[in-house]
């Protein structure tokens, strides 16, 4: 049987942020994603979460920019160090969410070195949490 998490970034957004989460259990979800979830603390978001008996399923790595149209730095040559700071703060907060999923985002990067910087990444990432599902998700542009 096929289960559905509420994106809480993408949906209720008439409600603040934190309020969600009962909007979500509402509605019949049993667990919740957020894409970047860094602007709360997790103890708030750890307490919405067990008040409505959610789980959250996933989260996202934070991005350099998503704004300015960024998606991430997985891949992007140069940025490993960067990577590897804002993946041990992602990995920090999925693991006091409990979310067993966190979404790598490459970036806009092309060629054999972006991808050979997107494989050492990845590697180093896995190696650092081995319970945990890393998300990648293979986009065309």
């Amino acid at each position: 049987m096929h289960s559905f998490a509420a994106n809480l970034t993408m949906l209720f957004r008439e409600y603040p942020f934190l309020d969600r989460f009962e909007m979500a259990a509402n509605a019949g979800f049993k667990g919740v994603e957020v894409l970047f979830p860094y602007d709360d603390a997790a103890a708030q978001i750890t307490n919405r979460l067990r008040a409505f008996g959610l789980k959250m399923v996933l989260i996202n790595a934070p991005p350099p920019n998503w704004a300015g149209g960024e998606r991430g730095f997985a891949a992007v040559p140069g940025q490993s160090e960067r990577f590897r700071h804002d993946f041990r703060r992602a990995l920090r907060f999925a693991q006091a969410l409990g979310a067993q999923h966190l979404h790598l985002m490459a970036g806009k990067a092309k060629g054999a070195v972006a991808r050979r910087t997107f494989v050492d990444n990845l590697a180093w990432a896995a190696a650092r949490a081995p319970k945990m599902s890393l998300t990648i998700e293979p986009i065309n542009q």
